[in-house]
């Protein structure tokens, strides 16, 4: 009788996990990581990477930043306060931007740091942000797209002056903002109702403000 309960709690956990499994998302794994939407790209198996070879390339790829690429930091200033009433988008550097649109201001994958890496470790950037941590203006919205090293940078995470701003950031990533107070994990093609004109939508590694 015991080996016959055994047994049924054994096919029922199968069955309920059967079930599990054609209720969760394609890109939802049973051992709780994530693979690409259907339809994606593969990679190719064929490529090697070699850091040697990555390395060697990189030492022969000659920057020349023009004088007139870089906006002067005090300009950035002035632009900013002459548009803080107007809906405006300012590119700090990389992927991070401020976007003002209404009462929101919103920041994107920001980072500060002087290099993407962990520690002080990792490639430097070529240019600084065009304005400091400190002197960005309140943002209300803080959208993290992915956790690369130049999009999640742990360093201006813990030093970010607006804690109290709503983050949206995919699934999994929330602990890394624990002092923050209004974090909200995003699946794919998920959304969140920001305010009455603001709909954020996470698309794959991308963001979509509507």
């Amino acid at each position: 009788m015991r080996k016959l309960s055994s047994f049924v709690l054994i096919f029922l956990f199968f069955i309920l996990e059967i079930i599990a499994m054609e209720n969760r998302p394609y890109h939802h794994l049973p051992d709780g990581t994530f693979r690409n939407p259907e339809g994606s790209p593969e990679r190719d198996s064929n490529v090697k990477w070699s850091y040697k070879i990555f390395n060697e390339e990189r030492k022969k790829v000659k920057i020349q930043i023009p004088e007139d690429h870089v906006v002067p930091r005090t300009k950035v200033l002035e632009n900013l306060k002459n548009n803080q009433n107007s809906d405006y988008v300012a590119w700090i550097g990389h992927a991070t931007f401020l976007i003002k649109l209404g009462d929101t201001t919103i920041i994107t994958d920001p980072v500060f740091s002087k290099n993407t890496g962990p520690l002080i470790f990792g490639p430097k950037r070529y240019i600084p942000p065009a304005i400091n941590l400190d002197e960005i203006p309140p943002v209300n919205l803080f959208l993290l797209t992915h956790n690369h090293y130049d999009h999640q940078d742990m360093s201006t995470i813990r030093n970010f002056p607006y804690k109290k701003s709503k983050v949206i950031l995919p699934l999994k990533l929330g602990k890394y903002f624990r002092n923050y107070q209004d974090v909200n994990e995003l699946d794919w093609y998920q959304e969140i109702q920001v305010n009455k004109d603001i709909k954020v939508t996470l698309i794959s590694l991308f963001t979509l403000i509507s």
